[in-house]
C-alpha cells in the first residue's frame, strides 16, 4: 500500500473516532461540567460529542459566554454577530433536557425581538427550571413576554424567573407557574391585578424582589407560607 493510501485510511480512521465507549449519561456529565461555549465547540468533535450536546442543561447566552470581544460591540456589529452564534449553538442542541436558560442581551440594542421569540420557543421545553431575560432597554416599551409559552408543563417546572425591561401579564384566572420559588422583576410592565395574581398562586414563593415597576401603585403581597425575603425599590408604591 502506498504512504498516501497508508495516510488516507489512517486519516478515516481517525475521523471516525467517537472516543470512549462509555454511557450516554456519563459524557452528559461531562459536557454538563463544561462552559456552554466550550461544550457547543466539542460537539463537532464526533457525533458522540455531538449527541451529548444536544441535552447540556445549561444554556446561557451573553458577550461573555459567546466569546464576543468588546470591539466588536462598539462597531454596532454585537447583535447581528449575537444572532448568528446563538442560532448555531440551538442548532445543534435538541432543546431537551434544558434547565437553566438565560439570554443576557442588554448591549444587544438592534437585536429583533422575532430573533429572541424564537430561541424563546425552541429552548423552553418541559423540566426547565430557571429562566432569566436581561433585556435592552428600549423593549421596555414594545417588547411583551410571551407568557403562552409557560403555559402547562413548561411553566409548571420554572422555579426562578428574572425579567428585566418588558411587558409580563401572566394570565388571570389560570393555573400558571405554581412551582416558582424565586421572582425578579425590574422595570417591568405589570399590572396590579395581575401580580396579585401570579403571587397568590404562587405557593412555593420565598423570595420576590420588584424594582422600578411604575406600574404597581399599591401591592398587596398575600400571604404564601414560604415567602421569607421580599425586596421593593424604587416603585410608586414605595412613595
Amino acid at each position: 500500500m502506498s504512504k498516501e493510501k497508508k495516510a488516507t485510511t489512517r486519516h478515516a480512521k481517525r475521523s471516525r473516532y467517537s472516543g470512549p465507549n462509555l454511557p450516554e449519561d456519563i459524557w452528559c456529565h461531562v459536557h454538563s461540567l463544561l462552559s456552554m461555549r466550550d461544550s457547543a465547540r466539542v460537539a463537532s468533535v464526533s457525533h458522540t460529542f455531538l449527541r451529548s450536546w444536544r441535552h447540556h442543561p445549561n444554556l446561557i447566552f451573553s458577550k461573555e459566554t459567546m466569546g464576543l470581544k468588546h470591539n466588536a460591540c462598539e462597531g454596532g456589529d454585537i447583535a447581528r454577530a449575537f444572532t448568528s452564534e446563538v442560532y448555531q449553538i440551538l442548532k445543534k442542541h435538541s432543546g431537551t433536557g434544558v434547565k437553566t436558560l438565560e439570554f443576557d442581551i442588554f448591549d444587544c440594542r438592534n437585536l429583533s425581538s422575532c430573533h429572541l421569540n424564537t430561541w424563546l420557543q425552541i429552548a423552553i421545553t418541559p423540566g426547565i427550571e430557571s429562566l432569566t431575560l436581561k433585556l435592552p432597554l428600549k423593549y421596555k416599551e414594545g417588547y411583551s413576554f410571551p407568557c403562552s409559552l409557560l403555559f402547562g408543563a413548561k411553566g409548571n417546572s420554572i422555579q426562578h424567573l428574572h425579567l428585566t425591561y418588558c411587558a409580563f401579564h401572566p394570565p388571570i384566572g389560570i393555573d400558571f407557574l405554581r412551582r416558582l420559588t424565586k421572582l425578579y422583576l425590574r422595570e417591568v410592565r405589570i399590572t396590579e391585578e395581575e401580580l396579585g395574581c401570579l403571587l397568590s398562586n404562587s405557593f412555593a414563593l420565598e423570595q420576590f424582589e420588584l424594582i422600578y415597576c411604575s406600574e404597581i401603585i399599591c401591592l398587596k403581597i398575600p400571604c404564601v407560607e414560604r415567602l421569607s425575603c421580599v425586596t421593593v425599590s424604587d416603585c410608586k408604591c414605595c412613595k
